[in-house]
């Protein structure tokens, strides 16, 4: 799957351990969302329930290296990672593989019920299920860029994180299109298609378009994070940790049309 290219392009600066720290944790997402999208069968929600919950034991204290094969490689990650990190990050990365979990959740509950969401409600919880959350919040260990503390700023931060999350999702959706027809998973172009009631070349098309604005978006929060009259001790905390975001959105992009997991033909391009 070429992760550790996606490493190296995501935290340049990094030192070999970090790098392979980075690349084991982005494989760890991709087995569990290959556990609910490639498995070929439907997928219940209390299923998705019962995993998470033992996930999420596992990194706010309730397991200690037991368990199966999947709990066994977190723990290990976790290990090698929080104790690192302060307890504010900790309690954010939780936070966030929380929100990730109930995303999940409510996808297998939508498949399982046969909803079809709106174009509206799908792009929100892409957002939630696409991991780049949880992957921001690993970079700011492993690429040495942890959260800025700018009162002032809380905003353009969470809007910089919503924005590289969207530009992931949206391009993931791009290149796995084909995939998600076979499995009848929804997909941006999918939904988009079925709403405006247009081709699927149009569709995809019109993400393309939104996918290609939404990194300008990124852009331009980076511009603003980095121009802001910060002091100079904090200013330097700032450039590392969008240049960490902005890595690693230019990986995603890169890594998507260089794995084997999608089709290749339909590639981003970092604009």
């Amino acid at each position: 799957m070429r992760l550790g290219r996606l490493a190296e392009l995501t935290a340049p600066e990094a030192s070999d351990g970090d790098l392979e720290l980075t690349a084991q944790w982005a494989a760890f997402i991709c087995l569990v969302d290959d556990r609910f999208d490639r498995s070929r069968v439907d997928v219940r929600p209390e299923e998705v329930s019962s995993l998470f919950t033992r996930l999420l034991d596992v990194i706010t204290g309730g397991l200690a290296g037991s368990g199966s094969g999947i709990e066994q490689a977190l723990d290990d990650l976790w290990r090698r990672t929080a104790p690192r990190m302060s307890a504010q990050w900790q309690e954010r990365f939780v936070a966030d593989y929380r929100d990730f979990a109930l995303a999940m959740r409510e996808e297998a509950a939508d498949r399982t019920e046969q909803v079809r969401m709106g174009l509206s409600d799908y792009v929100l919880r892409r957002r939630r299920t696409i991991t780049a959350l949880p992957m921001a919040d690993i970079l700011e260990c492993t690429a040495g860029a942890p959260w800025p503390g700018l009162p002032m700023g809380e905003d353009l931060m969470r809007a910089l994180r919503r924005a590289a999350a969207d530009v992931a999702g949206w391009s993931n959706d791009l290149v796995s299109t084909e995939d998600d027809l076979r499995e009848e998973r929804d997909n941006l172009v999918v939904v988009l298609s079925r709403e405006r009631g247009c081709s699927l070349s149009s569709a995809r098309g019109q993400v393309t378009v939104m996918r290609d604005d939404r990194v300008r978006d990124f852009h331009a929060l980076a511009a603003s994070l980095t121009a802001m009259a910060v002091p100079g001790t904090e200013r330097e905390g700032v450039r590392r940790y969008v240049a960490a975001l902005t890595a690693f959105v230019a990986a995603t992009l890169h890594w998507l049309g260089a794995t084997h997991r999608f089709d290749a033909r339909w590639a981003p391009r970092p604009v």
